[in-house]
């Protein structure tokens, strides 16, 4: 049976990446969700209203939470297991319509903001700007993100033109094999080298099965066990993943806020690597860590390297000047 809880103000209902799959109506009180702009990284707030149910999509769709739910004043809520909600909606019509045309919004939301980024034409074709959603994550290393897109993807198009691709990408993620955008790497397609079902395992050897699990560790925000692969990757010395393991060890380290050695490691990186493919972002991690620990003279220098260093890659672009801004460069 759904039960009412009662929680304290500043509490919170859950975080960013947790995986529990409870659903939950706001009865009294101000909840708010807050996330992360995709196209300019900014903070977003969105209050929940009394009656609202929120963590729906991401208990549905069984991946982890994709915003904080923030208790703002003693707030009760009721709570639902998957199976509760699926059976108090299953005979409430006007329910499921609301939701729809929530989920609706959403997506439109998050197609604009994708096309605005890759410079495209409003007038896309829808069919075309979700498939390009859906990969631009992809490519981002979001993968619950893609995964969501491309799974509604083939449920408007279950005979489109981009279905039997879609189909590849959601095995890929399903297997954990799909994280396999290294700095600068384009998203795989799918080939008759990955084995021709899409799993992106076949074929591969072990080092290469172990990098593609650190990435989908590292998407999922597992740092530590990330970086003990990755580790073990750059130590094999295998041609075409050690060096892009020793990229995502500085990453790893990184992400977990460990800035000094984040920038021993890459200084050491590029000593024996100056003309690696990925060294504009290896200048912007490095840039970026000496920005944290409040060095603004130094990440403005790095970062202007970064910069000049680009090819080619307008995302990346947008990051360093995003980093510029905010530590002053």
């Amino acid at each position: 049976m759904p039960k009412s809880v009662v929680y304290k103000p500043n509490s919170v209902v859950f975080f960013h990446g947790d995986t529990d799959e409870r659903i939950y109506i706001l009865k009294s009180g101000r909840i708010i969700l807050r996330s992360q702009d995709i196209e300019t990284g900014g903070e977003i707030q969105d209050m929940i209203q009394k009656g609202e149910f929120f963590g729906v999509r991401s208990s549905l769709g069984r991946y982890p939470r994709e915003e904080d739910a923030l208790v703002l004043s003693e707030a009760e809520v009721v709570q639902f297991t998957v199976a509760e909600f699926e059976q108090f909606v299953s005979s409430n019509t006007r329910i499921i319509v609301k939701m729809l045309k929530v989920f609706s919004n959403q997506l439109r939301r998050i197609h604009s903001k994708v096309s605005s980024m890759l410079n495209q034409d409003d007038t896309i074709d829808p069919e075309d700007g979700l498939h390009q959603s859906a990969t631009f994550y992809f490519s981002q290393r979001q993968l619950d993100h893609a995964k969501y897109i491309w799974t509604r993807y083939l449920e408007l198009y279950p005979k489109g033109r981009h279905a039997d691709d879609a189909k590849q990408q959601l095995k890929r993620i399903s297997q954990g094999a799909s994280a396999m955008t290294a700095a600068g790497d384009a998203p795989p397609a799918a080939s008759p080298a990955t084995g021709g079902d899409g799993s992106g395992s076949k074929g591969l050897s072990e080092t290469g099965r172990t990098y593609f699990e650190a990435e989908s560790m590292f998407a999922n925000d597992r740092f530590d066990e990330a970086l003990a692969l990755f580790r073990r990757v750059a130590e094999s010395g295998d041609e075409e993943y050690s060096l892009k393991s020793r990229v995502e060890v500085g990453k790893c380290l990184f992400a977990q806020e460990k800035y000094g050695d984040t920038i021993r490691h890459f200084s050491a990186l590029i000593q024996e690597n100056p003309r690696m493919p990925q060294l504009a972002e290896v200048l912007f991690v490095i840039g970026c860590s000496y920005g944290k620990t409040g060095d603004a003279a130094k990440a403005s220098t790095i970062l202007k390297k970064a910069l000049a260093s680009v090819q080619d890659e307008p995302s990346l672009v947008r990051r360093i000047e995003k980093a510029q801004r905010e530590f002053g460069g």
